[in-house]
C-alpha cells in the first residue's frame, strides 16, 4: 500500500517565480522595503496573474472538493469505489491575524527556528481531531492484487528506480497524464483556475527562460560573494556546512524527512520525541544565528539590490512575452 509522506507544515518553498527566494529570518528593515509595494519588475508580472493569490480559505475548501469529486468519478469509472476526501489538509490559508511573532523576525526564529519543528497556530491544529480516511475500511477489504491496481488507478504507476534518483536529485519532471485520476482531476481544476499557465505551450519558451534565471541568479558573482561573506559568519557561530543563507533551511528540512523516513525502504516512521526536541532545538539555533549573520551585513537589502536588477533585465529581455502572459491569465 502506498505510504503517504510526511507534510511538512510551515516549509517554505522557492520556486520558480519566486526569484527574491524564501528567506525565513531576514531582517525587519528588509521586510519593510520589500513588502511595501513590489516584488520586484519581474515578481509584480505574476502578482498580477490570477494564480490563486488573493483566494480565502473557502476558495481553497470548494477548489479540494471539486478535485475530490472528480477523482471519485475517475474512479468509478474504472471499477473503484472513492469517497471524497474533503479532510485530508488541502490547502490551509494563514490568517493575517495570526498572534505571534511576525514571520522573518529574530523573534520568530526565537520561538520557531524556520518554521519546521514547530510553527505558528501547530497547537490547534494538533487539537484537531486524527485524521482518518474514509477510503481505509474499503481498501483494506481489496485483495493484495486488487490494493496495488486501486493505487495505482488513484496515483499511476509507482515511480521506477531512475524516477526516485530523479526525485532525491531534484530533476524529476512530473506528468500529471501518468499519475492516475488524482493528477488528472487536479490537472482539471487547475486549469479551470488558470493557475497552471506554466503547462501552455504558448509560453514554454518563457518559463524555460526563468528556470534558467533564478538557477543564474544564484550563481550570480555579486550573490556568491554576499552568501560567502554570511557563510563565513556562519562558520564563526559554528555552522561550517551552509553556503547558501536561501538553502540554509534545508539542512533542518533533510534532517527531519530523515527522522521521519527511517523504516524500512523509507517507509514514514513515527521518531522519538527525543530526537524531534533535540532537531527543535537545533532548529532554534541554526535560525538565530542566521538572522543575525544576515542583520549584521543588510544581507536582504543588499540581495534584493541585485536580485532587482536581474529581473528588470529579464523584463526588458521578454515583455513582450510577459504581457502576453499576464493578457492571458491575468486578473480579470
Amino acid at each position: 500500500m502506498r505510504k503517504t509522506s510526511h507534510i511538512l507544515l510551515g516549509a517554505c518553498m522557492i520556486g520558480a517565480l519566486a526569484l527574491t527566494g524564501c528567506s525565513s529570518n531576514g531582517d525587519d528593515k528588509a521586510k519593510d522595503n520589500s513588502s511595501e509595494e513590489s516584488y520586484g519588475p519581474l515578481n509584480d508580472y505574476f502578482m498580477a496573474m490570477d494564480m490563486g493569490q488573493d483566494w480565502t480559505q473557502e476558495d481553497y475548501d470548494q477548489q479540494d472538493l471539486k478535485r475530490e469529486e472528480l477523482i471519485a468519478q475517475c474512479m468509478a469509472k474504472e471499477g473503484f469505489e472513492y469517497t471524497p476526501d474533503t479532510n485530508n489538509g488541502g490547502t490551509v490559508v494563514s490568517s493575517d491575524d495570526q498572534e505571534g511573532p511576525e514571520w522573518g523576525s529574530l523573534e520568530f526564529a526565537q520561538q520557531y527556528g524556520y518554521g519546521f519543528s514547530t510553527y505558528p497556530g501547530q497547537e490547534d491544529m494538533d487539537a484537531q481531531q486524527e485524521y482518518v480516511d474514509p477510503n481505509q475500511d474499503y481498501v483494506e477489504a481489496l485483495s493484495a492484487s486488487e490494493q496495488q491496481a486501486y493505487y495505482e488507478t488513484l496515483h499511476g504507476p509507482q515511480p521506477t528506480e531512475e524516477e526516485m534518483k530523479d526525485m532525491e536529485d531534484g530533476s524529476y519532471e512530473y506528468d500529471w497524464s501518468t499519475s492516475g485520476c488524482y493528477g488528472a482531476a487536479q490537472h482539471e481544476v487547475e486549469t479551470e483556475s488558470g493557475s497552471n499557465a506554466w503547462e501552455d505551450p504558448e509560453f514554454t519558451d518563457l518559463f524555460e527562460a526563468l528556470n534558467a534565471l533564478y538557477e543564474d541568479t544564484e550563481k550570480d558573482p555579486e550573490i556568491q560573494a554576499l552568501d560567502q561573506e554570511w557563510a563565513s559568519c556562519m562558520a564563526d557561530a559554528g555552522y561550517p556546512d551552509v553556503s547558501s543563507k536561501n538553502r540554509a533551511f534545508e539542512v533542518i528540512m533533510n534532517e527531519q524527512n530523515e527522522l521521519y523516513s527511517g523504516g524500512e525502504d523509507g517507509e514514514y516512521v513515527e521518531p522519538d520525541q527525543a530526537k524531534l526536541d533535540e532537531l527543535k532545538k537545533k532548529e532554534i539555533d541554526m535560525a538565530v544565528a542566521d538572522w543575525k549573520c544576515a542583520d549584521a551585513m543588510d544581507y536582504q537589502e543588499k540581495y534584493q539590490e541585485i536580485d532587482f536588477r536581474v529581473q528588470q533585465k529579464f523584463v526588458d529581455d521578454h515583455k513582450d512575452q510577459l504581457d502576453a502572459l499576464v493578457a492571458k491569465y491575468g486578473k480579470k
